[in-house]
């Protein structure tokens, strides 16, 4: 389905349009999924596309199975509620989506329905209620890096940042993570304006470094390291042509771009047009989120789903959160 074009009024507050990608065989049990994007949002229309087409994707590539789809195009998360009940209307069992972290924490507060959001959820879905949450957040990264620096026995590494929201996140994620495995808190070390005397005295008692920050900044911060200074990372320096200077940098990913081979998902199509590392991602996020959704809904414990999935190898924590185990590389063996 395409979205409306972008400044157009809808007729109605989310204008749900039914969808089959698999008609229903004679006598057996369907699935209708309700999938809740902002494909009318004027800035989170080709986003939303591109999720919607990744969802598509596995859906194909899973012909005999018996699911139907309808889509409901929101224009802001203001109509999350409206295009939730238009879906329930229309007689879907299980709702995916929406996008925005806001529009999910919105749906996960009222859903009666099992509900798949495609985002962070900051409040534990009502007790009782089926609501999970799917989210590429990087900063879910976080533990998973600070395991690779214990496998390689790193003690003190040294963890550099900047103003940036998202450094931030990371920041916290990386403290937080560290601490509880008994060591001592994590060095850290702003690096928005800096200066080379105070990282050589912090790189002196440090025997790897962190990069909390985003593909531009880590790659200016990686050539005031020395070359031989053990260097770990997120998915975030992981892009299509990174620069000379970031080769030999530790990262973890998801599967879709470092195991393209992977058995469970090597038969779903990879996008028709090129798109940015970053872009792709909801590519793989709408792959998993058909994917995550059929399981969930054929599970009558959602506790013993495991499913090796485009965005990460899933399965469900003690709580809301799909939990995604990612596989790790160095910048320039994958490239």
């Amino acid at each position: 389905m395409q979205p409306p074009p972008a400044g157009k009024a809808a007729s109605s507050p989310a204008v749900a349009v039914a969808a089959p990608v698999v008609a229903a065989r004679p006598g057996s049990k369907s699935l209708h999924i309700g999938l809740l994007l902002p494909l009318a949002s004027p800035q989170l229309k080709e986003a939303a596309q591109v999720v919607k087409d990744g969802f598509d994707a596995a859906a194909a590539a899973n012909p005999d199975s018996s699911v139907q789809v309808s889509v409901s195009s929101l224009e802001d998360d203001s109509k999350v509620l409206d295009g939730y009940r238009q879906l329930a209307a229309q007689g879907a069992s299980f709702i995916v989506g929406p996008l925005t972290r806001q529009g999910a924490a919105n749906l996960a507060q009222e859903s009666k329905l099992p509900t798949l959001v495609l985002n962070t959820l900051d409040k534990a879905p009502p007790a009782g209620s089926k609501v999970w949450s799917l989210t590429l957040a990087v900063e879910t990264e976080a533990p998973q890096i600070v395991r690779l620096l214990r496998d390689d026995g790193r003690q003190q590494p040294l963890l550099l940042f900047n103003g940036d929201g998202l450094s931030q996140r990371l920041r916290q994620a990386f403290a937080e993570f560290w601490v509880p495995r008994g060591a001592k808190p994590l060095a850290e070390l702003d690096i928005s304006n800096p200066d080379g005397d105070k990282l050589n005295a912090a790189l002196a008692s440090s025997d790897a470094v962190i990069l909390a920050l985003d593909s531009k900044e880590a790659a200016a911060t990686r050539a005031l390291l020395p070359p031989t200074m053990p260097v770990y990372a997120s998915s975030l320096v992981n892009i299509q042509q990174p620069p000379a200077v970031m080769q030999g940098v530790r990262f973890v990913d998801m599967p879709w771009f470092l195991m393209p081979d992977h058995p469970e998902t090597r038969g779903i199509a990879r996008p028709t047009s090129n798109l940015t590392r970053a872009t792709e991602r909801l590519y793989a996020l709408g792959v998993d989120a058909y994917r995550l959704a059929v399981a969930l809904a054929g599970s009558k414990n959602a506790a013993l789903i495991k499913l090796g999935g485009a965005t990460g190898d899933l399965r469900i924590g003690k709580g809301w959160q799909v939990q995604r185990e990612l596989p790790s590389s160095v910048v320039g063996n994958t490239q």
